[in-house]
């Protein structure tokens, strides 16, 4: 702790005195490429982070901003540093938890609780049949359910298929194109469908609740955690439980900045989101990032800035 304060002492001081704080090109305008899930915290970001440098210009890329012109594009899977271009890193601010969800007017929702998500249940519920499997004859499910999964690389489907050890095209059901967001409206709406997602897109950030007419799908915890997956577990909760318990059915997957590291301006907000933004982390549904990681990442930026200081 008295390490990151220190760091964080530094880091202040190296941000605001360096020449290169004044040298920025101020008309220059920092694109980021955000996740539904993950956008009120980079708009809470920059809102804070202009108080501090108000020549600052940081806007949320919409639709219209060509992909060159991306300077920040949040991705949330270990996994993607197997996509990056040539020259790009990638930063982690946080992590993210998902978990499976179903519509409170599933006919199928006693059942689950009756029976509640094992590993196994899990995997037979949203993942087709290895053709592999020393099951060649599996029992088919006595029941009509839909399952609903992104379709993009900006989905969390790669992480929650990986966590359990597929790929996402082993994915059951319906692939929904476009953010994760919408496959809340999908079991909204369906009353067979069930799908997983991020608790930022689960919760409702202002209430705190669970969105309207959801609920997490029964898992099979320990009986004193079982009290964190009713209707009335709020996601301040759910954060609590996972930074504090790590739950074996519930994938926890880093989220970052895919970024290039030339660009002066960029690494500056860079330092301010590891050092000041993080404390915003949980009002959005993110967790706080693994301490190894951040430590690592803070050491690494507080040499670029010294060297910058010195130019």
């Amino acid at each position: 702790m008295k390490t990151m304060k220190f760091l964080k002492s530094i880091l202040v001081v190296l941000f605001i005195s360096s020449p290169v704080f004044a040298q920025n090109d101020i008309n220059e305008t920092i694109y980021i490429k955000s996740s539904r899930f993950a956008s009120p915290l980079i708009e809470k970001w920059i809102d804070e982070y202009t108080k501090v440098n108000p020549q600052a210009q940081i806007k949320l890329a919409d639709n219209s901003i060509k992909a060159e012109n991306i300077a920040l594009k949040v991705v949330v899977s270990n996994n993607s540093k197997n996509g990056l271009q040539i020259g790009e890193q990638i930063l982690f601010f946080g992590r993210y938890a998902i978990l499976p969800v179903i519509g409170k007017n599933n006919p199928l929702l006693a059942e689950f609780s009756k029976k509640k998500l094992n590993d196994k249940r899990i995997k037979d519920l949203f993942f087709e049949k290895d053709i592999l499997s020393e099951d060649t004859n599996p029992a088919k499910p006595d029941y009509d359910i839909t399952v609903y999964s992104g379709n993009n690389n900006e989905s969390v489907a790669h992480s929650f298929a990986s966590y359990f050890g597929y790929t996402s095209s082993s994915l059951k059901g319906k692939k929904i194109s476009g953010d994760d967001a919408f496959l809340i409206n999908a079991i909204q709406k369906d009353r067979t469908g069930v799908t997983f997602n991020a608790l930022g897109n689960i919760f409702d950030i202002n209430t705190r609740a669970l969105k309207d007419n959801i609920t997490i799908l029964p898992l099979d915890v320990k009986k004193e955690y079982r009290n964190y997956f009713t209707e009335s577990v709020n996601i301040d909760n759910m954060i609590e439980l996972l930074e504090s318990e790590p739950i074996d059915l519930i994938p926890v997957d880093n989220i970052g900045f895919a970024y290039s590291p030339g660009n002066k301006t960029v690494k500056e907000f860079l330092v301010w989101v590891l050092t000041e933004g993080k404390t915003f982390n949980h009002d959005y549904g993110i967790l706080t990032p693994d301490e190894k990681v951040l430590t690592y990442q803070v050491k690494e930026l507080e040499k670029v800035l010294y060297t910058m200081n010195l130019k």
